[in-house]
């Protein structure tokens, strides 16, 4: 008799678990085809990457497209400046997909009124600023606070990519956003790479920044 209680318990157990693992197998099957289209939606396809050519922006540019091209597979190919408004001018022609650029700074330009100090109600006026009249997205800030040559300081630093790059890259603002909400490049890290880089090779510094930050 106990033998027989414990044979239906089995084959109860038995159906209960075909029952459900269909349902368990496919939740799967869709997380794996989520991640997978993240990181190959990208793939064959070609980012213009902008900066201007000094230390700070130099290494951020770096960081931004290893962690793309790693990340994705995408050929990012990373145009340098001689200074800002050469960069600036060939962002509103669109001959670059994505740059880095600053509240403050951009406020400036833009002559943007912001009565309010505090950095988010400034970064959410310079967001909506662009959007509306420049077709360009400003992402999460990455951390770091910029300095003009004067000692100036230009704002919180945040990836900067135009509406149509986004169509064409959908999962590019999760990847590029890592940077500021996974992991915070704050000023005291960032001057710390460029100080590697100054006697090293900077690619290298870059890319071992994201290994050890687990991004790539």
């Amino acid at each position: 008799m106990k033998f027989k209680t414990w044979n239906l318990k089995f084959r109860k157990a038995d159906r209960m678990l075909k029952r459900h693992s269909l349902p368990i197998l496919l939740l799967l099957l869709t997380a794996v085809a989520v991640t997978s289209a993240d990181a190959y939606a990208c793939v064959g396809r070609k980012l213009v990457l902008g900066s201007v050519e000094t230390d700070r922006p130099g290494m951020v540019t770096r960081i931004l497209s290893i962690l793309i091209h790693e990340r994705t597979g995408t050929t990012v190919e990373v145009k340098f400046f001689s200074d800002r408004d050469s960069l600036l001018e060939a962002v509103s022609k669109s001959k670059v997909d994505l740059y880095v650029d600053h509240v403050d700074s951009a406020i400036d330009r833009l002559r943007i009124e912001v009565p309010s100090r505090e950095i988010g109600e400034r970064f959410k006026a310079v967001k909506r600023r662009f959007e509306e009249e420049r077709n360009l997205v400003w992402l999460k800030p990455m951390g770091f606070i910029g300095i003009d040559e004067g000692g100036r300081p230009l704002g919180p630093a945040s990836v900067v990519v135009h509406k149509d790059t986004l169509k064409k890259f959908p999962a590019l603002p999760r990847l590029l956003e890592k940077i500021g909400t996974r992991v915070v490049l704050d000023d005291a890290s960032l001057d710390s790479l460029v100080g590697k880089a100054r006697s090293g090779n900077p690619a290298r510094v870059a890319r071992d920044y994201l290994k050890e930050v687990k991004l790539i």
